[in-house]
């Protein structure tokens, strides 16, 4: 950062660090002794698609290396794992409404989700597609299985903050101001509150 930047108050965004991923199994124990919250076994990674060739090999190769871990089988069965009919998997989502894609990734077992995820950001970002990247979500809800609670990591920022959203595209700043508290000791916090942007619709239970 130059002397300029300093002066005018500018500060360059994080440069993006997926081993921040890593993190998130100590904060998800600490969200269980604090709020009662556990992993719903569901996550998502973001990313904006782009037309052309070159993405759409990226893309495939994805989708591939996915298959592989999840369900080997022949090379002419599904492209994707339906994550809501087996303990672990992954789909694809259609682009939503604002133009994103989405990779839906399950697993009962946290630390291997988390693998997961940081497979799946790596391999785009291998790709040169770290600009089409977004975020990844993180689900965590009580044991009875009530409202979902996230944790999002924004890419670029290498930041988490927490989002909970609630019925009529409204979210519980109180809960998500706590939350931050509770895990501010284990993941890198977004310290700039415009940037906590809400996740409406997530296809993350």
């Amino acid at each position: 950062m130059g002397l300029l930047d300093v002066l005018l108050g500018r500060t360059k965004p994080a440069a993006p660090n997926l081993d921040k991923l890593f993190a998130l199994p100590p904060a998800a124990l600490t969200l269980e002794a604090a709020e009662g919250l556990k992993p719903t076994g569901q996550a998502a990674v973001c990313f904006k698609p782009v037309a052309g060739p070159a993405f759409a090999d990226a893309e495939a190769e994805l989708v591939s290396l996915l298959q592989l871990e999840d369900a080997p089988g022949p090379a002419d069965g599904p492209a994707l794992v339906p994550s809501t009919n087996t303990p672990e998997g992954a789909r694809l989502e259609p682009v939503d409404k604002y133009g994103y894609r989405w990779v839906v990734i399950t697993s009962p077992d946290f630390e291997s989700l988390v693998t997961r995820v940081h497979f799946v950001n790596s391999t785009l970002q291998d790709h040169g597609y770290g600009p089409q990247l977004l975020c990844s979500v993180f689900g965590f809800a009580p044991a009875g299985r009530g409202a979902t609670s996230y944790l999002v990591y924004l890419y670029k920022r290498g930041t988490f903050y927490p989002f909970v959203p609630l019925s009529g595209e409204r979210r519980d700043n109180e809960s998500e101001l706590r939350l931050k508290e509770q895990v501010a000791g284990d993941l890198a916090m977004e310290a700039d509150l415009d940037r906590w942007f809400p996740l409406w619709g997530l296809p993350v239970h």
